[in-house]
């Protein structure tokens, strides 16, 4: 009986030993494709976090080290390699375009290759403005660890686009939008006369006499006496003293003019605000009308102009357009600009009550618009503090 236990406990062990030997292969290559899998997916995911990571430090606003953060080339890939963690990133390209057609294609930038396989960076201050985009793109290669999976080496990819802005106007609202001026009244306030200019008034001061001729009892004065009046009053056969007149000078107040202060609104905004015409270009010039109704003279915080400074001209040799005056009445500036936009340094104009007419002058002719053109001349006198003139509105 033990014998036969024996046997059939050797049998049972030598079947689970068969069965997991078959076994055995089909459980390793599972967890291996579990793990490979895991890994490929962690790859997809480095890459993908990688170029979302890097086109988001190149689209911020500002500078890093006197460089804008889309020309810090080192910075984004550097960026770019923090995500790296089970991988090494093979090429990381860099490049720049004006957005998408509503077709999805790529609007070029001149000279500027928008593919995601090259690298243009880094990029010229003069070539990017606002609404252009910066194109990260990050690739690795997979490859399996072990040759157990029918799984050929191929290249994982990831690009990413994000839109920057190189400069923002800043437009508020009219706060407080009325302002009382101020205008002169005259209205009467008493002053003192000045010395040398008293009226005189008389006081009299009367002498007492003795009613007794030669002696008495004496009157008493209306008014101290001196000792020398005493002496004589009281000497018989001495007429009385006469009284004498004393001048003593009184200040009487003279009527004089002051003027006070009696305010005056002044808005913006309203049928007595300020107003603007259609931005028109005439060769060289591009211009926009100021309507000033307010009555007053209206002074300029900031004057904002955004145009096509590198494809405005038509021409084979320079296709550039160089802001270099502008001109409000006889005010004027006189400069060297070539950007997309621009806040024009150290000029304030003054805007007159009535019509005037603000021109921006370029280099050569404007032959080529592309949507971006606008004016914004920003109000700073009280009571129209931040109201924006913007061709645009």
């Amino acid at each position: 009986m033990k014998s036969f236990l024996f046997k059939k406990r050797r049998i049972n062990r030598a079947q689970a030993m068969v069965e997991f030997m078959l076994a055995l292969p089909l459980l390793v290559v599972l967890l291996y494709g579990i793990i490979e899998v895991s890994r490929l997916v962690f790859i997809f995911a480095s890459v993908a976090n990688a170029s979302r990571q890097a086109a988001r430090y190149g689209s911020a606003a500002g500078e890093t080290g006197n460089t804008f953060y889309y020309q810090d080339c080192e910075g984004i890939r550097e960026v770019a390699e923090k995500s790296a963690i089970v991988t090494d990133f093979d090429e990381i390209n860099i490049t720049y375009d004006r957005g998408i057609t509503s077709d999805g294609a790529q609007i070029q930038i001149p000279d500027i290759d928008p593919s995601p396989d090259v690298n243009t960076c880094p990029i010229e201050d003069n070539t990017i403005r606002n609404g252009d985009r910066i194109i990260v793109q990050v690739s690795t290669s997979y490859e399996p660890i072990l040759p157990l999976l029918p799984i050929e080496p191929f290249t994982v990819v990831s690009a990413s686009a994000r839109t920057f802005l190189i400069s923002v106007p800043i437009v508020g609202s009219s706060m407080p939008m009325e302002f009382a001026a101020e205008s002169a009244t005259p209205s009467v306030e008493p002053t003192l006369t000045p010395s040398g200019f008293e009226t005189p008034t008389a006081t009299i001061v009367i002498t007492p006499t003795s009613s007794i001729p030669g002696g008495g009892r004496i009157t008493p004065p209306s008014v101290p006496l001196t000792q020398t009046q005493l002496a004589l009053t009281n000497q018989a056969g001495i007429s009385p003293i006469p009284p004498t007149l004393t001048f003593t000078p009184s200040r009487t107040p003279l009527p004089t003019n002051t003027p006070s202060i009696t305010p005056t609104a002044i808005s913006c905004t309203g049928l007595t605000g300020v107003f603007h015409g259609p931005l028109r270009i005439d060769d060289n010039i591009m211009e926009m009308r100021i309507d000033n109704r307010t009555g007053y003279v209206l002074s300029a915080a900031q004057v904002y102009v955004e145009w096509n400074h590198d494809t405005g001209h038509l021409s084979e040799n320079d296709r550039t357009l160089r802001l270099q005056k502008i001109l409000l009445g006889s005010q004027a500036w006189i400069g060297d600009i070539h950007a997309p936009s621009a806040y024009i340094p150290a000029f304030y104009p003054s805007i007159p009550p009535g019509e005037s007419l603000i021109q921006f002058v370029f280099h050569q002719n404007y032959t080529l618009t592309d949507g971006t053109e606008r004016i914004i001349i920003t109000i700073g006198t009280p009571g129209c503090v931040n109201y924006p003139i913007d061709s645009r509105n």
